[in-house]
């Protein structure tokens, strides 16, 4: 029970929400056009890189990670479920095919500083597996207050259209990515800001 309250109020507050909070936030967006195979990424600020990557099976994960570190994940640790998510695949996998995958916008958070990544993801261990802690309840609200407390963008990927050939395998994808992050996030030379009110879950003023 307490388990199950922790998770609603954590994560349908924070990442279901559309509400809208006063504070500014900044708004950019791009558009990536790939054909089966075929890798992106692009640099985003702050250090950061939004990837995608192909996959065996035609289609791609995308993630958002250090450069300097590029097996560290900013989008897994705060989006539930930690185990066989779906969201950051575009193509089958985890039980969806291609179309069920592509017909609907991938929205979630990411985190935005090294600090914050590594203390949230030190306490993955205790909600994963939580016959291997001494108090599981604990484990949970603890990982769930430093993703809360955590400072994080808003990531949503949009698919404009897409192609399969006579198998029904992805030929081609054209997505547009869009963002949203506080306004002390630096971007990159080449976006252009835009500022927006900011999403609930993006308000740091109450912890």
């Amino acid at each position: 029970m307490i388990r199950a309250a922790l998770i609603s109020a954590f994560f349908l507050g924070s990442i279901m929400t559309q509400a809208q909070g006063s504070p500014t936030c900044n708004f950019v967006s791009f558009k990536v056009a790939l054909h089966a195979g075929e890798n992106f990424e692009r640099e985003l600020g702050g250090g950061l890189l939004f990837r995608m990557t192909s996959e065996k099976q035609p289609g791609w994960f995308f993630d958002i990670v250090p450069a300097e570190a590029n097996s560290k994940d900013y989008i897994y640790p705060v989006n539930l479920p930690l185990r066989f998510n779906p969201n950051q695949t575009l193509g089958p996998g985890y039980g969806e095919n291609v179309k069920s995958s592509l017909g609907y916008a991938h929205e979630m958070q990411f985190l935005l500083y090294k600090a914050d990544y590594d203390q949230v993801s030190s306490l993955i261990d205790g909600v994963l597996w939580p016959d291997k802690v001494s108090d599981p309840d604990r484990a949970l609200a603890e990982f769930a207050r430093a993703a809360r407390r955590a400072k994080k963008g808003r990531l949503k990927v949009i698919i404009s259209s897409y192609k399969t050939d006579g198998s029904g395998a992805l030929v081609r994808i054209k997505l547009r990515v869009q963002m949203t992050t506080p306004l002390e996030f630096q971007y990159a030379p080449g976006f252009y800001a835009m500022p927006t009110a900011c999403p609930a879950d993006l308000d740091f003023s109450v912890q």
